[in-house]
């Protein structure tokens, strides 16, 4: 219950922060708090990079700006139709003042407005499959510091209803010969020759029940060492690289798994403690018990 209650008052307080500059709303009219069709969330592995905003199913459901602003960019396949749509398909980028900007790809139209200023009650467009969709849906994004910040818009937008914790499946030994999977709840015996990167298999499946969604923080733990804690509430170029709390996508995420680095185990008995919580502070722990022969 503490721990839970510190997380609350984390996000609570980080809420505070982003908001008190913009005031944000949610871009679609549907069943809030209830929201269904939320099926991929913020910093997620895409295979080869982080997602960078929130994705709603969803079909010609009329699209809002998040905040009053103006249009920044817009792009449409009737702006150049011998020309084929890029990733974002027909989209739009909404510019929110004090270096705030926001997203919306995916659409199936956009409306005539292409300029000027927009208002929460502005449409526009309506959500469609256009881009690199592999089925009709909403992505959306908040950014700050005029594009160089992306922010976890579940961090800033009013809050949704979701009571089912995430899921920590096994975790996964890359080594030199192959892949030992791990499973919770019994004693695994494994030998190795060096510190090798381990990875934890963890979904959230949202109020559905049956999504593969990402989580907001992750904490684990190898026998008496401090404990590591991981947030997933904003993406910040650095170079010409998106990271997260200054690392990279391969240092995160690996097989489409979470990465935990390489965990120096000792010899003998094991244990690896891991935390999931979701937006909603739901969280679910797993101990894994791993009996190691080391040969170095």
């Amino acid at each position: 219950m503490k721990s839970r209650l510190l997380f609350f008052l984390f996000a609570i307080s980080a809420a505070g922060a982003f908001a008190q500059e913009v005031k944000f709303s949610w871009p679609m009219e549907r069943g809030f708090p209830e929201l269904r069709g939320l099926t991929s969330t913020f910093g997620e592995s895409r295979g080869d990079h982080f997602h960078n905003g929130v994705d709603i199913s969803s079909l010609g459901e009329p699209v809002h700006p998040v905040a009053p602003g103006k249009i920044l960019f817009a792009r449409g396949i009737e702006d150049d139709p011998f020309s084929p749509l890029i990733g974002p398909g027909n989209f739009v980028i909404v510019d929110h003042g004090k270096g705030w900007w926001s997203g919306y790809y995916h659409l199936g139209k956009i409306t005539k407005t292409r300029k000027g200023a927009v208002e929460p009650n502005s449409t526009l467009g309506v959500t469609g499959n256009t881009g690199h969709s592999v089925g009709a849906h909403l992505h959306f994004f908040l950014a700050r510091d005029y594009g160089r910040t992306l922010v976890n818009p579940l961090v800033v937008l009013p809050g949704i209803v979701d009571k089912n914790p995430p899921q920590i499946g096994s975790l996964t030994i890359v080594t030199a010969q192959g892949k030992t999977t791990l499973p919770a709840g019994s004693v695994s015996r494994v030998r190795l020759s060096q510190p090798f990167p381990v990875y934890a298999q963890i979904q959230d499946p949202g109020l559905e029940k049956n999504t593969n969604r990402g989580i907001y923080e992750l904490r684990w733990k190898l026998n008496d060492a401090p404990e590591q804690i991981r947030n997933f509430q904003k993406i910040v170029v650095v170079g010409d690289e998106w990271t997260l709390e200054g690392k990279g996508f391969e240092d995160v995420f690996g097989m489409g798994q979470y990465h935990l680095g390489a965990l120096s185990f000792q010899n003998g008995r094991n244990t690896v403690r891991i935390t999931a919580v979701d937006q909603a502070g739901n969280q679910s722990t797993e101990t894994f018990e791993i009996d190691v022969q080391r040969m170095y």
